[in-house]
């Protein structure tokens, strides 16, 4: 009996943590990546050691999957955090909403303020995720996220430029839903940026070796992790989570994202922003010919 009623109890705890604890989390890791790739640091508890080596810091996030059971407001804690370490740009990878066939519409009015107060003094960059597609969701979620400043690429690149960085970006259309293309014109950007909702499709990718970093979601880390059972998702299965050195100099990101799918409910996977900062070009100094 007493057995009967611990497991009882376990369960229930096991439970609130899922759906309540865990999903509240909020996890935060900064990378410093070299151009040259053989060395990422993982920067987490000593971000403020490498701010002056940094010329451009992104943050991204991804698989926020709002529905009728995930509001709007938990952006709240996001905006703070972005508040707080202020990034030059964010990147978006995907999966706004969950399903727009279920989507309730007196929430899109403070969907769309609050996506609005996520600051981004460079930009605000955004590609579609495969859930974006759902009940033909992909002009609403387009519409939503161009009303909010974000640029939404769909085989599109673009091109920033200050004086410490020139960075070029491509962002594909989904994989399982979308149409994307994989040819893209050479740039003269010290850094190439490619965003892919998908991870693994990067294998059909024949030029991926141009791009110094690649960034997803999708995978959700399988959301909920056990010792014996971790779920994978089609378009996941090979890259699941965290970094990839794919080619000598391409690192592949997949960022387990901050909403949920199919359950309510998160375990050994909590939400996250992943900070990306790049480090300074080491320009060789300029030589001054005497009088």
């Amino acid at each position: 009996m007493y057995l009967l009623y611990a497991c009882v109890m376990f369960s229930l705890l096991l439970l609130i943590y899922m759906v309540i604890i865990e999903p509240g989390r909020l996890t935060a890791t900064h990378y410093f990546i070299r151009k040259s790739k053989k060395t990422v640091l993982d920067v987490s508890d000593a971000v403020d050691l490498y701010q002056g080596k940094t010329s451009l810091t992104l943050a991204q996030l991804s698989d926020l999957h709002f529905s009728s059971w995930y509001a709007p407001r938990r952006l709240n804690r996001i905006i703070k955090e972005f508040l707080k370490t202020k990034p030059d740009m964010v990147i978006f990878t995907g999966d706004l909403i969950d399903d727009y066939g279920k989507w309730p519409h007196k929430k899109t009015a403070a969907l769309v303020e609050k996506l609005q107060k996520i600051p981004a003094p460079m930009g605000k960059i955004a590609i579609l995720g495969n859930h974006d597609y759902h009940h033909n969701g992909q002009y609403f979620v387009r519409e939503v996220l161009k009303k909010t400043g974000f640029t939404v690429l769909t085989n599109e690149q673009l091109f920033f430029s200050t004086e410490q960085i020139s960075l070029t970006i491509v962002g594909l259309d989904d994989d399982l839903y979308g149409h994307p293309a994989y040819d893209f014109e050479d740039t003269l950007a010290e850094w190439h940026l490619l965003l892919t909702h998908e991870p693994d499709s990067i294998e059909k990718i024949p030029s991926i070796h141009r791009f110094d970093l690649v960034l997803s979601g999708h995978s959700h880390g399988g959301q909920i992790r056990l010792p014996f059972y971790r779920k994978t998702t089609t378009g996941a299965l090979k890259y699941t989570h965290g970094l990839y050195l794919v080619t000598d100099q391409t690192l592949l990101s997949v960022n387990t994202g901050i909403g949920m799918t199919a359950l309510p409910a998160r375990l050994g996977v909590a939400p996250e922003i992943t900070y990306y900062h790049l480090e300074k070009e080491q320009k060789a100094p300029t030589l001054v010919k005497k009088k």
